[in-house]
């Protein structure tokens, strides 16, 4: 095949009003241009176009990455079809922790742990003596993990299994068959071993989120603000370590500055992560947000869904704003009716006695929704709006276009390595259109 396969756009779709899981489509084409930022908004209208659907009425966000390329492409994006840029919530992690690993001493603790365990990796002798060792101190047979630089986690493992084998490998490196006498500093310093200990304990909370928000069978978008507010709560943790100190504050400050945007409500923003949160029933009491905000956010939701109501009754064939669409045929509307409304839109509010009653249904609507308790964080807030959906009618609508995002592009990176797998060296010759298939039904038939 020429040219370099890639991504360009991976979308989740809510699948229907009667469903609680999402379904996932991916779209390969071969990207044989400059990946520059005005080629790659012209390379997702195209996806939208080949699938027939329309980036300023279907689609919500677009979640991407932190490159310079890709959010150059959604601001033209957001400036042409109103969509919103969603940053993906994982690689935000990746940069806030990798930031805060720079501190010195915890960078020579991480810098022995991998000498150590590229020793064990290249050495037969040792591995051997280290199964005896383990066999004899009663621990797991497991073997040491290596990190790699790309994914921060990778350094965690690393760690847990170090602590894990800790006395197995200390007993491996004194034996003299394994390791000469000059070679005993391979094994780590008191310190260092105490520094990988309190590192695990304050990356755990790191990991476990990253965990959840890579998920792609139930809603991650709604969890991203208590979620980054539960990490914030999380570096306040103290330690006595003064590298570990370092460390909470330096990440402390990263998650304040980087995930500003998905934890504060802003009147002029899109603020896809906190109305989804407050559509999301285990997390409709905004805690995380102030009151103020609170008011702003229901105010706000009650005006989407008041316009969800509007368009549900023009759609309605026997409404009277159906009747009028209709009458119009194609009179096509000026750029001032549509900003300020037309005068026959006008007149149909004014003479149609129910308006007030749809506003008033709406209002309750909301107040309803917001005076439940909140629902338990291990129930499914898609199956919820199931159930509840003719209780809330204009505020499903919202709900599952808010809740259809994903938090991160995990899913979308997991589709373009099926893919990678897919085309190998020996099978050159696929063409694009057999690769898109191949990979739709990988994806879709499990």
């Amino acid at each position: 095949m020429s040219g370099k396969l890639r991504q360009v756009e991976q979308y989740i779709i809510y699948s229907s009003p009667a469903s609680s899981v999402y379904r996932s489509q991916g779209n390969f084409s071969p990207l044989e241009d400059r990946h520059t930022g005005d080629n790659i908004a012209l390379w997702i209208e195209e996806v939208a176009e080949k699938f027939d659907f329309s980036l300023h009425d279907d689609v919500q966000a677009i979640v991407h990455d932190n490159a310079a390329n890709v959010v150059k492409a959604l601001r033209i994006l957001e400036e042409k079809h109103g969509v919103a840029s969603l940053r993906c919530a994982g690689h935000t992690t990746q940069l806030i922790v990798n930031l805060a690993l720079k501190e010195l001493r915890i960078n020579k603790a991480l810098g022995a742990a991998r000498s150590l365990v590229t020793y064990f990796h290249s050495s037969e002798v040792a591995t051997l003596k280290l199964k005896l060792k383990q066999e004899q101190f009663g621990t797991p047979q497991h073997k040491l993990s290596q990190d790699v630089p790309i994914r921060w986690n990778s350094s965690f493992y690393m760690i847990k299994r170090l602590l894990e084998q800790r006395w197995p490998v200390t007993a491996t490196l004194s034996d003299p068959e394994v390791t000469k006498a000059t070679k005993h500093y391979l094994d780590m310093r008191a310190d260092q071993w105490s520094i990988l200990g309190d590192l695990h304990h304050a990356l755990e909370p790191f990991e476990q989120a990253t965990v959840f928000l890579s998920g792609e069978a139930y809603v991650t978008v709604s969890v991203l603000p208590p979620l980054v507010k539960g990490l914030q709560k999380s570096t306040q943790k103290a330690f006595e370590s003064a590298p570990i100190a370092t460390f909470q504050t330096a990440a402390a400050a990263e998650i304040a500055s980087r995930w500003k945007v998905e934890t504060t409500y802003d009147e002029d923003g899109k603020n896809v992560c906190i109305f989804a949160a407050a559509l999301d029933p285990r997390f409709r009491k905004l805690k995380f947000l102030s009151t103020d905000d609170i008011v702003k956010v229901k105010i706000k939701l009650q005006t989407l869904a008041l316009d969800a109501r509007r368009v549900r009754v023009r759609e309605e064939p026997d409404s009277p704003s159906g009747q009028l669409d209709h009458s119009r045929g194609q009179k096509p509307k000026s750029v001032l009716d549509t900003l300020l409304g037309s005068d026959e839109e006008e007149e149909m509010e004014d003479d149609d006695p129910a308006h007030d009653q749809r506003e008033d249904a709406v209002r309750n609507e909301v107040l309803l929704y917001f005076g439940g308790k909140a629902i338990p964080k291990d129930k499914n807030p898609l199956q919820w709006w199931n159930e509840n959906e003719t209780k809330f009618p204009s505020l499903a609508v919202v709900a599952r276009s808010y809740l259809a995002a994903p938090a991160t592009s995990t899913p979308s990176e997991r589709l373009f390595s099926a893919a990678g797998t897919i085309v190998s060296k020996k099978r050159a010759s696929l063409t694009k259109e057999h690769v898109d298939m191949l990979t739709f039904l990988h994806s879709n038939s499990k």
